[in-house]
């Protein structure tokens, strides 16, 4: 075997050996007993067919000699039977002591393994999921350990133990009469040509169907969610076409693979059937010359019979290991994946903490050598400072309070974020996320009540906080007019609130939660004046010594703000109260005239097209 060829080959294997050292060394005892069990239930299949053939032997030899020259053979007949029941028994009691053994491996390794995939997935940087479609990490942790869950229940120990009783058979078919033993080997180097030719091809459909499954995954995960949507404009035609497409391309690798697994096992069939018949034709040869009792060539006929099922049903393992491999092979790609965010090694505790933030020439790109969102930001937000984040759709607002609790972390060469003086990555995550609390504009339910939203965050808040968070997001006489108050469900990702309600629940649990930074991300966005000035206005009383930055492209949501940052194309363009930057005349104040409807001569504008620059934090 050529270098190239043993570096793929051992490829193949390096995710399975990984699984195996990671999640089946603790089992490994129990395995090799399950493994001892499947051995020996195969091998009290060997003197079943031996028996058989000595008590036709036996019968034969009664039938034609008289009573008086041999003793009756009915008690050893008999005990020939009882001998067959015993291996019956034997085998019956085995296979259910592997089958329930090997069935409560298999699923606590699929647990764990389930478990890890989860926690991993936890722990991976906002990137992957940008570039991750959510179906096929659905199709990963459901359809791939699956896979593995079925070779572990049905064909790992199998296929071992085929493997055994093969050669055990063989070494008693040349024990019997070795020209059969030889005879049965004829057909072998065409079993092994018969593997070779279709395996290469079964592990290539096998790969492309787990990645037609994913993008099935993905396609349904992203359309039943927006099913308003398609409805709304009449596009169900076309989405059930795409699906059709989609379900076609899945149905044709699955009917090539079957093809390919069909011919492959068809050929297996009549391989060991023509070695079959070589060997009961050879068998009968022996026979008419008085080589070879009628006993032995029926249980010659029978141990054959049992040599080839196995290498018949190698065709159906391939498939199978196949299968498993592609889908070891994408778990652990998954397991591998870099974890970007993490605690350092001697991560600080952050306690009661104060809230000041600071940002130091924040630079950042969402992808390596990919445009700045961020270019050298500086700013500083003292502690119980609220500060509105203002500016057009991609000028970084979002982005620049994502970097503060580190859902996206910054290179090495970006900059630096501090929390009260100290770098956040220096802190633990936990703790750091503790303390600053995002509100993104799409507010993100959970499938359960108004209670358990609520408590996600905090499950052992008391009732009175919660009771100030409802208070706070204006929440508290719509769930005291419910029959169920707390305990009203929400529905899947809240799809029973309005798009407002929606939000100010999500405003509430992280208010629960008691931050000591509260990020909103435009999360006011579906809110109408009113009742967006009722929450500011509760925000200021609730907790003055909050620190808040609200992100937004109106005026009315930043203009009491204490310090109000315009960003342009990821750079602060202007900075100042609300009074200062509509003097300045600058981008904030465009946007309060175009917003407000404020009629000012353009000569009379104080600053009027003048830009002040930044101060340095």
């Amino acid at each position: 075997m050529s270098d190239d060829a043993l570096k793929r080959r051992n490829g193949r294997w390096t995710g399975f050996r990984r699984v195996e050292a990671e999640f089946l060394r603790p089992y490994r005892a129990v395995l090799a007993l399950a493994l001892v069990g499947m051995l020996a239930q195969s091998a009290l299949v060997l003197p079943i067919p031996l028996l058989q053939g000595w008590v036709i032997d036996r019968l034969l030899a009664s039938a034609t000699l008289p009573p008086a020259f041999g003793p009756s053979p009915a008690g050893t007949i008999a005990q020939a039977l009882g001998a067959m029941v015993a291996c019956y028994l034997g085998r019956m009691a085995l296979g259910w002591g592997v089958t329930a053994t090997m069935s409560r491996v298999s699923l606590e390794v699929v647990r764990e393994l389930t478990d890890a995939l989860h926690r991993k997935l936890q722990r991976l940087a906002m990137n992957y999921f940008d570039r991750q479609q959510t179906g096929h990490v659905m199709a990963r942790i459901t359809g791939d350990v699956g896979s593995l869950l079925l070779f572990l229940n049905g064909g790992s120990l199998q296929l071992v133990s085929d493997l055994v009783l093969a050669t055990g058979i063989w070494l008693v078919l040349l024990w019997l009469r070795w020209e059969l033993g030889l005879a049965a080997l004829v057909v072998v180097p065409l079993c092994v040509a018969n593997h070779r030719l279709f395996s290469a091809r079964v592990r290539t459909l096998s790969h492309r169907l787990r990645g037609e499954v994913a993008a099935l995954y993905a396609l349904l995960s992203e359309r039943i969610p927006a099913v308003r949507v398609v409805r709304s404009f009449a596009k169900e035609e076309a989405e059930l076409a795409e699906l059709d497409d989609r379900i076609d391309a899945h149905r044709a690798l699955g009917l090539a693979g079957m093809k390919a697994t069909a011919w492959q096992g068809g050929l297996a069939t009549l391989i060991c059937g023509l070695g079959t018949s070589a060997v009961v034709v050879y068998g009968a040869v022996l026979a008419g010359r008085g080589r070879l009792t009628v006993g032995e060539l029926l249980a010659s006929c029978s141990l054959v019979a049992q040599l080839y099922s196995p290498i018949t049903r190698l065709a159906g393992f391939q498939s199978m290991m196949a299968a498993t491999l592609v889908a070891v092979d994408r778990i652990t790609d998954l397991l591998d994946e870099p974890e970007t965010i993490s605690d350092r090694p001697k991560a600080r505790r952050l306690r009661r903490p104060k809230g000041g933030l600071t940002y130091r020439g924040v630079t950042f790109a969402y992808r390596p050598g990919g445009r700045p969102v961020l270019d050298r930001v500086d700013l500083k937000v003292e502690p119980g400072m609220t500060v509105g984040l203002f500016g057009a759709s991609g000028s970084g607002k979002s982005t620049l309070l994502a970097l503060a609790p580190r859902i996206y972390d910054l290179d090495s060469d970006g900059g630096s974020i501090l929390l009260d003086g100290r770098d956040v990555r220096s802190l633990g995550i936990a703790d750091l996320r503790r303390a600053v609390a995002l509100v993104p504009q799409q507010a993100m339910l959970f499938e359960g009540t108004f209670r358990s939203n609520l408590s996600y965050a905090a499950p052992d808040a008391d009732p009175g906080r919660v009771r100030r968070a409802l208070e706070t997001a204006d929440l508290a006489t719509l769930v005291d007019s419910l029959p169920l108050g707390l305990d009203t469900p929400v529905g899947e990702r809240g799809q029973t609130l309005s798009g407002g309600q929606r939000q100010r629940l999500a405003l509430a649990r992280a208010l629960v939660a008691d931050p000591a930074v509260l990020l909103l991300d435009d999360c006011t966005s579906a809110l109408d004046a009113e009742t967006e000035a009722r929450i500011q206005s509760a925000l200021r009383r609730h907790r003055p010594g909050r620190t808040s930055v609200i992100v937004s492209h109106k005026v009315s949501s930043v203009r009491d703000a204490d310090l109000i940052v315009v960003l342009d194309a990821g750079r602060v363009a202007e900075q100042g109260t609300h009074d200062e930057l509509v003097r300045l005349g600058g981008l904030y104040g465009d946007a309060y005239l175009r917003q407000t409807g404020v009629l000012m001569p353009a000569a009379a504008r104080p600053g009027r097209n003048r830009r002040r620059p930044a101060p340095t934090a």
